[in-house]
């Protein structure tokens, strides 16, 4: 539920900074500003720190207890506090030359990259604060608490979506809304690292963070050997986005802010499944690699991979389909009109045909750190590195943003495979038997899904457009909304009838997920 929720605010976030912002020079600023320390963020700290600390943190755990994992775990704080302070202050001094770099110099304008400049001075420091987040997160995952670092980024979220709100009871001009903004996700950053601190309280854990005996500490150097290789491992798509960001920026106005809505929608079913997925797969199989158990992490593996094909194909499935309403719904008002949506809705469509293998490999790259095998996700990693940029440089004038998108798609892709050609030689264990067959099964369902939809969403626009009802604005959006999510809903249902009548591993569980969200929310068991 924590993960649903950050999500879904993600989304109401972007939605928005879209009705307050729309798509302009000014957006596109804020987005080339914004992906310098994220970049940064999911390249050291969630990307590649996460990978090579939770496993180590989790052995330290068994064999030293809690006191010499703690201490490892402020140890890191420390390092990482070091490392990522000055990169900000380096960030703060150079912004200017950083967005340049980022956007091409936004084809030699001056204003536009001065602008850039100013913001990402302002949202530099997010990239400490979410990486001493990254650490606590980490602390709590390996310990089996995943409630308060699941709602950590959906605080972000709540941060981010009340000063949007102020922005709009204010309306002050583009620019200072837009620093407003810029500053408000800084103090985001501040509040999703300190939501934590609680949890690791209760735990005995105190915030001592330090540098004694930093280099001579064999955890912390095991740690440092895994995140050389883990950083490339895991890079891949932030090295793709800093290309597709370039590539995009070339196009002109407007696409950089179009591949940032579309992404967001990506990574709703990515975070929710893929992440989710790969958190707790992670957590566990580093346990199991740990007491060495191989049968065991082969198991957490597949486990988790098999979730991702019931959960992440469907998912992109119907935003496939759905695409059009779902931009109009939560993007379309204020400053983002009907041409944003039209720009917008084949680049979520191209993102979508991603989320497959993008998901599947957040499940299998972490697998081989557990076992000290991490240049494999490296290899893999550059692969889908080279995939996208040749399929971009090819064919990103002609297919502009749909085409960038649709590179990220190729470059996971090509990262999956390579995953899977050494996941069996190095974890070990074959395909299980029938596992095609449950594929082929599985593809007809989200077959179903898709026409069920499609026909639902056609059918009741159809009628809507012929009764020749003037709806209110307000009433309009609402009776979308009603009608999309009653699309939805009867996608859901042809797809776990189906997956039921054709006995697929899981149904059962997916059938009874509605029921128990609602519990949950009702705070019933």
């Amino acid at each position: 539920m924590a993960i649903l929720a950050s999500r879904v605010l993600g989304v109401v976030r972007d939605a928005i900074f879209a009705r307050v912002f729309g798509v302009s020079g000014l957006t596109d600023a804020y987005v080339a500003a914004f992906r310098i320390p994220n970049l940064l963020r999911d390249l050291f700290a969630e990307g590649a720190l996460s990978s090579a600390f939770v496993p180590t943190f989790s052995d330290a755990l068994n064999k030293g207890g809690r006191e010499r994992a703690f201490r490892l775990g402020n140890l890191v704080l420390g390092g990482v506090l070091a490392l990522t302070g000055g990169l900000t202050l380096a960030g703060m001094v150079f912004s200017d030359e950083m967005v340049s770099l980022i956007s091409r110099g936004f084809n030699g304008n001056a204003a536009q990259v001065a602008l850039g400049g100013l913001f990402a001075q302002i949202m530099m420091p997010i990239l400490a604060l979410v990486s001493v987040s990254a650490v606590w997160m980490g602390m709590l995952n390996a310990q089996h608490h995943y409630l308060a670092p699941a709602y950590a980024p959906a605080m972000f979220n709540v941060t981010s979506i009340l000063c949007g709100v102020a922005l709009i009871v204010v309306h002050p001009s583009d620019r200072t809304g837009m620093i407003v903004w810029s500053a408000g996700t800084t103090a985001s950053g501040l509040v999703q690292a300190v939501v934590q601190l609680p949890s690791l309280w209760r735990l005995g854990y105190r915030v001592r963070p330090t540098l004694a005996g930093l280099w001579r500490d064999s955890d912390l150097i095991r740690i440092v050997r895994l995140m050389g290789p883990a950083t490339v491992g895991l890079a891949a798509v932030q090295i793709n986005i800093f290309v597709n960001t370039q590539f995009a920026a070339a196009l002109g106005q407007g696409p950089l802010t179009y591949l940032q809505n579309a992404f967001r929608l990506f990574y709703l079913p990515v975070g929710l499944f893929g992440v989710a997925l790969a958190t707790v797969t992670t957590a566990r199989a580093s346990q199991e690699a740990a007491r060495g158990d191989r049968e065991a992490l082969q198991a957490r593996v597949d486990e988790g991979a098999r979730g991702v094909w019931l959960l992440a194909l469907p998912s992109a499935v119907g935003l496939i389909v759905l695409a059009r309403p779902v931009v109009e719904l939560l993007f379309q008002g204020g400053k983002f009109v009907a041409a944003n949506t039209a720009a917008t809705v084949p680049i979520v469509q191209a993102y979508m045909l991603g989320v497959l293998p993008y998901s599947l490999v957040k499940v299998l790259s972490p697998a081989f750190f557990t076992v000290d095998r991490p240049r494999i996700p490296m290899v893999a990693s550059m692969a889908a590195v080279v995939a996208n940029l040749l399929f971009n440089g090819l064919t990103y004038r002609r297919l502009g943003a749909t085409g960038l998108a649709l590179g990220t798609t190729i470059g996971a892709l090509a990262n999956l495979a390579v995953l899977r050609l050494c996941f069996g030689p190095v974890i070990g264990r074959a395909a299980r038997p029938g596992r095609w067959h449950e594929v082929a099964r599985l593809i007809l369902c989200n077959v179903v899904l898709a026409a069920v939809a499609a026909a639902v969403w056609w059918a009741s626009s159809w009628l809507l457009t012929r009764a020749g009802i003037a709806w209110p604005w307000g009433t309009r959006r609402l009776t979308h909304a009603i009608l999309l999510f009653a699309t939805i809903g009867a996608g859901f249902v042809s797809y776990g009838l189906g997956l039921r009548l054709l006995r697929l591993p899981g149904a059962d569980e997916l059938w009874e997920l509605p029921r128990r969200i609602l519990a949950r929310l009702r705070g019933t068991k």
